[in-house]
Parts: structure tokens; sequence; C-alpha cells
């Protein structure tokens, strides 16, 4: 197997490029493959099948990918950020979990599927030369007529306003498509999306809701037309104009007086007079919702709503595309237990808040927790009710943090929690909140349904007043969580 050098790797990093391995040889294997060859930023480190002449092997062949037809193998690649696991084969992701280096991932299932809707996504995209096809065929029509009309110098006047207007509607559409396929990121997608509903059909009001799968809901992701707090931050599905375009399809209001509540997406409905949405879809599946609306009465045109259809058609693939990249990315900073940061990416805020406290003169707290004696519990109740504790720990974590803040996974049972802006009586009042919750957490129990008291020890450091980098911060929130141990565990103490 070649092997991959460090600078190798870190070259790849400072690219901003992520290192995928296939396992699986089957045709949607193959698919999965010849889609993600063609995204920036992702690169196929290699494809798994223990036939050498499965389909998705021969075309990793062609395309001068790594192939191999054994497991522990594909999990060993340096180097490597995530496994997608395409063969269905319960001993494969077996013997991947077990073969993986610690920092990759490895996605299966939803995950899979996730990847699988791209391309019944990637299909819509032949709608773009579509549209284009029929704009060059209204230019055409644009001339021909100022041609007839040149007797006419009012008449050209009319056609020359029209001919402007319509190349102006081409120019637009032109880079409206052209940058969809640029942008990566959701929030540069949506907020595309909602330039080109105002741009494309003249909406007054536009915005993009997206599904969230976890809750039913919608949430506000991008719009135009009035300030944010203008419409409501999430809607559940059964409910308003976006529910029903959920459901339903496309759905046009043109007069919202006596709607039934069907406009209370937006904190003042009563400025609503008529209101369309459209669904943003994936394959089968919604995700999202485009919704259009004007303060006076508006009725959509056939011609309209078509273009409406395909705004809505191109943006989905290009959503579908960044919500991928979005969880890609977020993947690769996260560990799959927990669900909270992991140890690199730690480092790399840490560094970057430290920064940012040396150049504004705030202080930066850190706090380093251990679960108390977690062998000994892991040795008598087995691994899978110590993994219900981490998660237990890691959910008590997050209820207890602000946004701003930046909890990680340190390793085994130890966590690190970055609080900016933040001095040690604030850190301490943070540290104890998590002890303190930690002790009456209800859920965990023995065999016999009795539960099992889980306590945590907790250090506390302080920038600057404990160190001034972010490795020896740790190092001194380490230091005061062992003399919390030594001293009875189950409780705080500050770095001295």
């Amino acid at each position: 197997m070649e092997e991959l050098t460090g600078s190798t790797v870190s070259r790849s990093v400072r690219e901003g490029q992520i290192r995928i391995a296939i396992a699986g040889g089957g045709l949607r294997a193959t698919s999965v493959l010849r889609l993600l060859n063609d995204i920036e930023n992702l690169s196929v480190a290699a494809v798994y099948d223990p036939s050498r002449t499965a389909p998705a092997m021969r075309l990793a062949e062609d395309l001068g990918v790594f192939t191999t037809t054994q497991a522990s193998e594909l999990a060993q690649i340096a180097g490597l950020d995530l496994i997608l696991d395409l063969s269905d084969d319960i001993v494969v992701r077996e013997a991947l979990e077990s073969e993986r280096q610690p920092d990759v991932a490895i996605i299966t299932g939803n995950g899979s599927e996730l990847v699988w809707d791209l391309l019944i996504a990637k299909k819509r995209s032949e709608e773009q030369e579509k549209i284009f096809v029929e704009l060059q065929v209204a230019y055409d029509k644009i001339r021909s007529h100022e041609r007839r009309l040149q007797s006419s110098k009012e008449a050209l006047e009319r056609a020359n306003e029209e001919l402007e207007s319509r190349l102006a509607e081409i120019f637009f559409t032109h880079e409206f498509f052209k940058a969809l396929t640029t942008f990566s990121s959701v929030d540069d997608v949506t907020s595309l999306i909602v330039d080109g509903a105002n741009g494309i059909l003249g909406a007054e009001i536009s915005a993009v809701y997206l599904f969230e799968h976890r809750d039913w809901t919608l949430h506000l992701r991008a719009s135009q037309g009035r300030p944010e707090e203008f419409f409501r931050p999430s809607m559940p599905v059964s409910e308003t104009l976006l529910g029903v375009a959920f459901r339903e399809g496309f759905v046009q209001q043109t007069d919202v007086a006596g709607g039934a509540g069907l406009a209370d997406w937006a904190a003042h409905s009563d400025e609503v007079r008529s209101q369309a949405a459209m669904p943003l879809r994936s394959g089968d599946s919604v995700i999202g919702v485009l919704l259009i609306a004007s303060a006076t009465f508006r009725e959509l045109t056939q011609a309209e709503r078509d273009r409406l259809q395909v705004i809505a058609n191109q943006s989905s693939l290009a959503l579908q595309n960044a919500l991928l990249h979005e969880e890609l990315e977020r993947l690769s900073v996260t560990d799959r237990l927990t669900e909270l940061y992991n140890h690199g990416y730690l480092h790399q805020r840490l560094d970057e808040e430290i920064e940012r406290a040396m150049r504004f003169g705030h202080r930066l707290s850190v706090i380093m927790l251990d679960i108390d004696d977690f062998k000994q519990f892991n040795d008598r109740y087995g691994h899978p009710r110590g993994d219900t504790v981490l998660k237990a720990v890691s959910a008590i974590i997050r209820q207890n943090l602000r946004e701003i803040d930046v909890a990680a996974r340190y390793g085994g049972e130890e966590f690190v929690v970055v609080l900016p802006e933040t001095d040690v009586a604030g850190a301490l009042a943070v540290a104890e909140r998590i002890r303190a919750s930690t002790e009456s957490y209800p859920n965990i129990a023995d065999d016999h349904g009795e539960r099992v008291v889980q306590t945590v020890s907790l250090g506390v450091a302080t920038y600057p007043l404990h160190a001034s980098d972010g490795a020896s911060l740790i190092e001194s929130a380490d230091q005061a969580m062992y003399r919390a141990k030594r001293t009875g565990k189950n409780r705080v103490v500050v770095a001295v």
C-alpha cells in the first residue's frame, strides 16, 4: 500500500481538502465515487471491496484511486478524515470500526443515504441547460421583433426597453446559476437563493427555511426584504404556508386576509397581502422551503411559477451539496460518541480565543474535567453503560454553556471546556454547575435498577492569571483537576 507522508497530510489540511475512503464496490458505490471525484475540496483516497472485479474497484483503478481488498488496510490509510461505508456488510463495518484510526469518522446508514440523495439531485442540473436554451430563444425573438419595428421610433424604443429587460434577466439568471456552483457553505447558498428570488422574480419579501428532522421544524436560514426579526426563526411543519408547501408542493395565496394563520411565519402577519411557497427537494425528501411574499396583491403568472420551479430545482442541488459539505466538516471536527468537538479542533479554537483575548485584553478560562473512578465503573458495569455515562456528562456540559463556549472530549473520560471572556469566578460557577448536575443525574443505574452516583473532578485555569498560552493553560487546569482527585474527588479546584 502506498504510504502517505506527514507533509502530504499537512498540505491537504492547509488546502482545506477532506480525504474520504469508500467501503463497497457495488453500483451505488460506483455512482458515489463518480460524484465525489468531481466535488471540489473532496479527495477520494481509496476504495475497498473483497472483489477486484467489482464496478467501483474498476472505476477507481481508471481514476487512479488506490484500491484494496482488505478492510483493515483501508482503515489504516494515513491522513484519512472519513470512511463512507456503502457495503451494507456488518462484518466489514465491524472491521472498519476496530481498525480505524482515532480521528477517522465512519458514515453509515442515514449518513450514506444522504450521499446517495446527491446522485438523484444531480440529475436536475440538466434543467439549467434547458433554461439557457429557452432564454436564448427569447433573445432571438426580441431581436427579430426589433428589426420589424425599425419604421416606428416609438415602437422601437419599447422593443429596446423590453430587450434590455430580458437581457438583464438572462444575465442575472446566468450569473445566479453560475454562482450556485461556486458556493459550498449553506449560508452562502441560502443567501444566494433569496437573491435569485428577488432578482429573477422581483419578489418583495423572500426567505429560505430549512427542515430539521430531529424536531420536525422549519428554521430560517436566509431572508430579504424585511429585517430579520420580521421572520419567525422556526415554525412546525404543520403550520403556516411553509407547512402546506412542505407537505403538498407549490402553494400560492393571493389574498392573505382571513387566511387562517397561513402568514404567521411573519411576526407582523398583517403586513402580508400575498404569498407563495415552493418546496426544495432532494430526491423524494424535502430539505427546505422557499417563500416569497408581498405587502400588495400579486398573483404569479404561469411563466413566473415556472421560473420559481427552476430556481427551486437548481437551488436544491446546490443546497444539498452544501448540506453534505457542512455535515462532512462537522464530522471531521466532532467526537462520534459524545458529539462534542474533538482534540484537534479544541486546540485550534483555543489558540484563536487566546489570540483574541490578548488583542482585546479579555480574560479566558479553561475547565479540565475527568469522570471519577471511570475505569472501575467500566470494569463493573461494562463499556456500554460507560458510554452512557460519557454521553450523559457531555449533555450536562452542553446544558451549562453559552453559544460562544467550546466543549471537547479531550481523551477517554476527560473533557475540556473553553470559556471566552470569563474570569476565575465565572469559570468556578460553570464548573460547580457541571459538578452538581453530574452528581444528581438520575438516569445511571446498575443491573438491579438502583441509581449509581457518578461524580466528576474539575480543574479551572484562567488566562493570563495562570498561563499565557493555550498549551500551558490546559496544563494548569489539568494539574488543578488532579489536585481535586487527590483531595477527595467530586470537587472543583483552581490552578495556583
